[in-house]
């Protein structure tokens, strides 16, 4: 009896692994990938010079943001308090995601979710130069 209730613990808990990882998502296939919206719970410390990317510099953030898991990304990377959103197309389905100012990203689809870093994105969050000022 002890062993039917422990082969019926394992084959859940494997279960429950499978559904919980879904397989890594192929980002050289997203498309239509559109930047709706700008949201921050701090406007004085992080405002949309922070994190104002286009539509192509958000899909830039995804083709090179390595995928994380969702422990590895909150332990390792740090939390933003803006970010932008939007919506993207991940093969036929119809995905949203969000953008972080600290380079860390969230796509969702159909209830699986992909997390992401992008330690070599700098220069999608740098401000663009203004023109250099007047001298005298």
């Amino acid at each position: 009896m002890a062993m039917k209730i422990a082969t019926a613990l394992a084959v859940a808990l494997l279960t429950a692994a499978c559904v919980s990882t879904p397989a890594p998502l192929d980002t050289a296939s997203l498309s239509a990938v559109y930047v709706q919206d700008f949201s921050s719970s701090d406007p004085a410390a992080c405002t949309t010079a922070d994190v104002d990317l286009t539509h192509s510099e958000a899909q830039a953030f995804f083709k090179r943001a390595r995928q994380l898991d969702a422990r590895t990304l909150s332990d390792n990377y740090p939390v933003a308090p803006c970010q932008i959103e939007g919506t993207l197309k991940a093969g036929k389905r119809l995905c949203d995601w969000q953008i972080s100012a600290a380079a860390t990203g969230v796509i969702r689809c159909d209830g699986d979710e992909w997390f992401f870093a992008c330690d070599d994105c700098g220069d999608l969050f740098t401000p663009m130069a203004g023109p250099p000022a007047a001298t005298p």
